[in-house]
């Protein structure tokens, strides 16, 4: 059963950076007393869970034939959300609030095979907030993993934490590329790679040259030219309201609501970490009111359950009360209701039993 979900659902999942959409962007705010980070999730299917994950659990990579599996502890407790169930990551924030997102990048080319274990790009996300308290520890276990060169989609990721620090990682012709504070003039990115951004946006008007940002983003650069340029004004502002200001610039970059090859295409949800107050906000394609989840409220280790709420829940403000316990059953619920919406990806009966029982693989180190 192991072989299969690695022949099929991994190589296929992990193609959904599609190279003629934009597909997800990060922005980083801060300001005297508070600092946040937010993300749109830019998709045609609507369906995610947003995941308690409970730290001191013992945890293993999913294992590629012929190579190292990587295998760690979840030192921190952590809120994620994820497409596929519980184990895997979009984005999320721990309880040292570091903060990180993927974004696709179809330049990627991962390492070449070396002895270092090798993770999922989906789970690079989960394996950073369980082990790392801030922005350079990331950065120092970064050089410690690799991502198989198997993977035929790219990502790339945007890290920061609760001191302000902020990176980049990119996997250019085989090599990690991080990108830092000093050498981010925008601390933002969509899916170009940092540097390609901050050469586009200097045709556009206000950075040097003369193309009209448009109102609403139908290309990659575009999107960054709009959000650099709501970075402006907002760092322009004498009263500044850091979330909401947020919520506007994510709603300023977002997606084109529909394509002629994905009807259902758009930015399908968009949260805004509030790092120095330890909360999650977020809103959905189909619901525009900002929730809440405080993540103060979630307390213990690996001796309670996982906590899961599906994003398209209806709700208003605090949702805490909403969230339901992982169960195996529950974990399935999630992981068939994203497939379904699937246009390509169809995994077979024991893909979806390897993924509903994965999160049964980790151990409790009490």
């Amino acid at each position: 059963m192991r072989k299969i979900f690695i022949t099929t659902v991994i190589l296929l999942i992990l193609t959904s950076s599609f190279t003629d959409l934009m597909a997800c962007s990060s922005i980083f705010l801060q300001t005297l007393n508070q600092i946040i980070y937010g993300r749109n999730h830019d998709y045609y299917n609507p369906n995610s869970v947003i995941i308690y994950n409970p730290k001191n659990l013992l945890k293993l990579g999913v294992p590629f034939p012929g190579e190292n599996i990587a295998g760690w502890k979840s030192i921190y407790s952590s809120i994620t959300i994820s497409s596929i169930g519980v184990g895997y990551a979009n984005s999320g924030m721990n309880e040292k609030g570091l903060a990180i997102g993927h974004m696709g990048l179809p330049e990627t080319v991962y390492p070449e095979k070396d002895d270092r274990p090798t993770i999922l790009p989906t789970q690079w996300i989960q394996y950073m907030l369980d082990k790392c308290a801030n922005t350079a520890e990331v950065i120092e276990e970064a050089k410690k993993i690799r991502i198989s060169k198997r993977i035929n989609s790219g990502n790339h990721y945007f890290v920061c934490d609760a001191k302000g620090n902020v990176a980049t990682f990119e996997f250019l012709n085989g090599e990690l590329i991080i990108h830092t504070n000093k050498d981010m003039p925008y601390l933002i990115l969509s899916n170009d790679t940092y540097e390609k951004s901050m050469n586009d946006i200097k045709n556009y008007t206000g950075f040097g040259g003369n193309k009209i940002i448009p109102e609403r983003a139908n290309y990659v650069e575009e999107v960054m030219a709009i959000g650099c340029t709501k970075m402006n004004q907002f760092y322009k502002k004498d009263k500044k309201d850091i979330v909401p200001d947020a919520f506007d610039m994510l709603y300023c970059m977002r997606a084109p609501d529909s394509t002629p090859q994905y009807k259902e295409y758009g930015t399908q949800y968009s949260t805004v970490f509030d790092i120095t107050n330890m909360k999650l906000y977020f809103r959905t394609k189909t619901n525009q009111t900002i929730r809440e989840i405080d993540f103060k409220s979630f307390t213990g280790d690996c001796t309670i359950k996982a906590k899961l709420l599906d994003i398209q829940t209806p709700g208003t403000g605090l949702v805490n009360n909403l969230f339901v316990d992982y169960s195996v059953q529950e974990n399935y619920k999630f992981i068939t209701n994203f497939f379904a919406k699937e246009l390509y990806n169809k995994p077979s009966t024991a893909d979806l039993e390897y993924m509903q029982f994965y999160p049964e693989l980790f151990e409790c180190e009490k």
